[in-house]
């Protein structure tokens, strides 16, 4: 059903970019005016998936299911394991989405030169979808994220 966007709606925004040849993604939330209290709390749940991923995340031996059961250990600590509804992340390149995917049963060790997308998501009946983006790319020491966007709630406010 099409309906006019409102104030208290959750937004799901998302940017894709081709680089060379090779693609880049971004994702964030936008509140319609003030959020509601479950609204910032689910927010910011879904920042602390995204943070444990992004924390485990590295080269030097880890899979690409050390960084989606980090994210459902952390989900089920926080109380919102039965909303985590997809892996949290996946691979990008000449494709918008391909492997490794950042899911239980992939195996894959992550290795310098590999670019991922890490995007654990929660999603809550009658409230909406609470997932963020962003791009990382694999280095020899190091990951970084290369997507550039605020993520906290107050930046992410827009009024109608």
């Amino acid at each position: 059903m099409e309906r006019p966007i409102k104030v208290g709606d959750v937004l799901v925004t998302g940017a894709t970019a081709d680089v060379g040849g090779y693609m880049a993604e971004l994702e964030r939330n936008l509140f319609v005016g003030k959020p509601s209290n479950d609204v910032v709390k689910f927010h910011e749940i879904a920042l602390k998936l995204q943070d444990a991923a992004l924390n485990v995340l590295r080269p030097g031996g880890v899979k690409a299911s050390d960084v989606d059961r980090a994210v459902i250990k952390t989900a089920k600590e926080l109380g919102v394991i039965e909303h985590l509804l997809h892996h949290s992340g996946h691979g990008l390149g000449l494709e918008g989405h391909e492997a490794p995917f950042l899911d239980v049963g992939d195996e894959t060790i992550l290795k310098p030169g590999m670019v991922v997308t890490v995007e654990p998501g929660i999603y809550i009946n009658g409230l909406g979808g609470f997932r963020h983006s962003d791009t990382v790319v694999i280095h020899e020491d190091y990951v970084e994220v290369i997507t550039y966007y605020p993520r906290d709630t107050e930046s992410l406010v827009v009024e109608i």
